[in-house]
């Protein structure tokens, strides 16, 4: 007999009228007021989906998995669990994190990495044992590539040598991105980025230019916000066929200036493949905000600007494995050849899960399985009963791990997600309407499906 899910979730808003979410299939639901009655009567009383004439309904709310037969939430479960581990222990193709060095040309003081002044960068002999450990692992299947740091530019010959190296030997190598301050991203690198198969970088600012400059100087406390802005001017009027992604670190301290900054800068680079954001800046003081915090923070720049937040305003079901920290054949690899599963880890001995320069290469099986399976939710009893759990997986292994936060936001900010996700919804919606474009009515059945059929961001 059919029954409601335990994973669904019943809404009545002002703001946004009726809404029904599944997170076991994570889907949401737009319901006129008949339906969400009938919706609400066959939460407390099962059997009366018998009764109920309208069965395109019944089979819509069948099809979301919103109402399962008996067993039905374990068996999903189960299978959700189960492709996760085909994800992640059958991966196919490699991941890597490379940190040609550690060292870095600025003094941020909140950076979480301690190892800004060790000058180390790759050896030939690591480069060779590097590129032996990337044949082994990747064998005829693809390769992905994240040029990291401290700041990857200053061993931008490293980089090159690398990549190039991966190219003449035949190696699947597709794509790589790059994680980069952008201060020594000058004309000639920029021009190099095609050939290196970079399609992707990523350029840290923390506000307008009298914010940035008293936060992210060089280490004799020179500012560099118009040099970073004129390399990604550069960058942008290069040959240079990939995309920019510019990150900007907040905190409480520079959260006015998010919204200015990100105004000019698209208004800048108009036409171009660049996207500005925001990122938590993550560390111990007073200043840094929490998890609640922050989505506060996120959903308020939609309420007051219309700003989407990627993957802040609607669940990401990630529940085939949201980290490479969780993959069995990603990495990271830093300038003396030791291995992690977390690029914050970087640094950190303790952390290392081996060394491309050690026989064996790999040696450390308890912590890379405490970064798979100790950071499984669908491990944990408390996990597993609770009504989110196909959704949680987005939340940081690392913090799993840690013991500092082990679920989501959204558990917490549900409604006010959904209610921003149903403007966002409607706002398109209008759109539509007003490009004469054709679009499915709420009155024209009672109910709708707004996700995962809403537009994309």
């Amino acid at each position: 007999m059919l029954r409601w899910s335990r994973y669904n979730t019943l809404i009545r808003s002002e703001r946004s009228g009726n809404l029904l979410y599944s997170s076991i299939s994570n889907s949401l639901l737009e319901l006129d007021e008949q339906h969400y009655l009938k919706a609400r009567l066959l939460e407390e009383q099962p059997e009366a989906f018998r009764a109920e004439k309208d069965r395109a309904f019944i089979d819509t709310l069948s099809k979301q998995h919103i109402l399962v037969d008996e067993g039905e939430d374990e068996s999903l479960i189960m299978r959700k669990q189960y492709n996760r581990y085909c994800d992640c222990y059958g991966q196919k193709g490699l991941s890597l994190t490379i940190c040609p060095t550690l060292a870095c040309n600025f003094n941020c003081p909140y950076c979480f990495e301690q190892t800004p002044r060790d000058t180390t960068s790759m050896s030939e002999k690591t480069v060779e044992n590097l590129l032996a450990f990337i044949r082994e692992q990747a064998g005829s299947e693809k390769i992905h590539v994240d040029w990291y740091g401290g700041e990857p530019t200053l061993a931008f010959d490293t980089i090159i040598d690398i990549s190039e190296r991966m190219l003449s030997e035949g190696l699947d190598f597709k794509n790589a991105q790059m994680t980069t301050n952008g201060y020594l991203l000058d004309k000639a690198k920029s021009e190099r980025l095609n050939d290196l198969k970079i399609d992707s970088v990523q350029i840290t600012l923390d506000g307008t230019k009298d914010i940035h400059d008293s936060r992210r100087t060089l280490p004799g406390g020179e500012p560099t916000f118009q040099r970073i802005l004129d390399n990604i001017d550069s960058l942008m009027h290069s040959s240079y066929r990939g995309k920019c992604d510019i990150r900007v670190n907040i905190d409480k301290t520079n959260r006015s200036g998010f919204v200015t900054l990100r105004e000019t800068l698209l208004k800048r680079y108009k036409g171009k493949k660049v996207a500005v954001y925001p990122a938590r800046v993550k560390h111990e003081e007073r200043t840094a905000f929490d998890s609640d915090e922050w989505a506060e923070y996120c959903m308020d720049l939609y309420d007051r600007h219309g700003i989407i937040t990627k993957h802040m305003l609607y669940p990401k079901s990630n529940d085939r494995g949201s980290c490479i920290a969780q993959f069995s054949n990603s990495f990271v690899a830093g300038p003396s050849g030791e291995l992690y599963k977390c690029w914050e880890d970087v640094g950190i001995k303790h952390r290392t899960i081996g060394n491309v320069n050690a026989s064996p290469t790999l040696s450390n099986d308890e912590l890379t399985a405490l970064y798979s399976v100790g950071t499984d939710q669908y491990a944990r009893n408390e996990c597993r009963e609770c009504f989110f759990l196909p959704i949680c997986g987005n939340a940081c292994p690392k913090k799993r791990l840690e013991h500092t936060e082990t679920c989501t936001h959204f558990k917490r900010h549900l409604q006010r997600s959904l209610e921003i996700i149903h403007d966002v919804f409607t706002t398109a919606e209008t759109g539509k309407l007003l490009l004469d474009m054709p679009f499915t009515a709420l009155a024209a059945k009672g109910y709708r499906i707004i996700y995962p059929a809403m537009p994309e961001e």
